[in-house]
């Protein structure tokens, strides 16, 4: 198969179930609110089970696949520190937009678009890339940008911070988007052998994630404005093309096999999550700034990833 196929076969079905999604909301069949219903059903529904199934089956040379996890964790962390750096020094922002312009440059979107774009171009064991991109962001990234956030309001004046990394923390631990792929490693740890029928019926639903995750993106992007920005235009360069850039370099210092190269570089060109703009409107800051990160950053992403398929394959 040709590499120009491979890019057509992986990319054209989530382009067609995005519009789908878009479309829907100009014709007015479904809003917002049914977005949102749709996210629930993905986040916490579909794709904890396609996780856990995933993380449940791994083998023991995955687990003790340091390099390609270490290597995971730098990319997103090298992003965050540059990006929040430049947004202090040279934008001049507060502590807490700081923090957020750093999220919307680093933070992959994994949730609607990780699953259908990686095992599209890679198959099915592109998952795992998934797995850890989410712990690492639930356990680190996230915290670490609730605390700059609380550290930054006036209100807080940063008194706080320890204990809202440690809430935020806790409550990632209640999410089933983390809990679920954790209690699948310790089963893959404790080789616990999964019953066939277990295995089927967390397939059904899980299965169901790419769809419903990429209909649920194009119904939220209806609507939404573009206002760019340099600051805005930035973000999009360090998500879409720097972030995937770093990968590359860490995968090559860590000696990363081939096909966990492919997953890391393929992981860190995916575009900035919705997720950041949850926080900006949760904090009444850079709210504007990161919706048209996010639409700038999806959108772009379809010519973007095809450009890093074509260079990773």
């Amino acid at each position: 198969m040709s590499l120009l196929l491979v890019i057509f076969n992986a990319l054209v079905p989530i382009a067609f179930v995005i519009l789908l999604g878009l479309l829907a909301g100009r014709l007015g069949l479904l809003n917002s609110e049914n977005s949102s219903v749709l996210a629930v059903v993905a986040l916490d529904f579909c794709l904890p089970s396609l996780l856990f199934n995933a993380t449940a089956g791994m083998s023991t040379d995955e687990l003790r696949n340091w390099q390609f996890f270490l290597g995971i964790a730098l990319g997103l962390l090298a992003i965050y520190g540059l990006a929040l750096v430049i947004s202090l020094a040279f934008f001049r922002k507060t502590l807490a937009a700081g923090s957020l312009q750093a999220l919307n440059s680093t933070f992959p979107n994994m949730a609607f678009m990780g699953i259908p774009v990686l095992t599209a171009a890679l198959g099915p064991s592109a998952v795992l890339s998934v797995v850890v991109g989410n712990l690492i962001s639930s356990f680190v990234l996230l915290p670490v940008t609730l605390t700059l956030l609380e550290a930054g309001s006036p209100t807080h004046g940063g008194r706080k911070g320890i204990a809202v990394a440690w809430s935020s923390i806790l409550g990632a631990l209640r999410k089933p988007l983390v809990w679920a792929p954790l209690a699948g490693i310790v089963l893959a740890i404790a080789h616990v052998h999964i019953p066939g029928v277990a295995q089927k019926s967390f397939s059904l639903i899980g299965d169901a994630t790419s769809g419903v995750a990429l209909f649920a993106m194009g119904l939220m992007l209806n609507g939404q404005r573009l206002r760019i920005g340099t600051g805005v235009a930035l973000n999009v360069v360090l998500k879409n093309l720097a972030q995937p850039a770093v990968m590359w370099l860490l995968a090559l210092l860590l000696g990363v096999t081939q096909a966990n190269r492919r997953e890391m570089i393929l992981l860190g060109a995916l575009p900035t999550a919705s997720m950041t703009a949850m926080f900006a409107v949760q904090y009444k800051v850079y709210a504007e700034e990161s919706d048209a990160t996010i639409v700038l950053s999806t959108v772009l992403s379809i010519a973007t990833l095809g450009l890093v398929i074509a260079l990773a394959g």
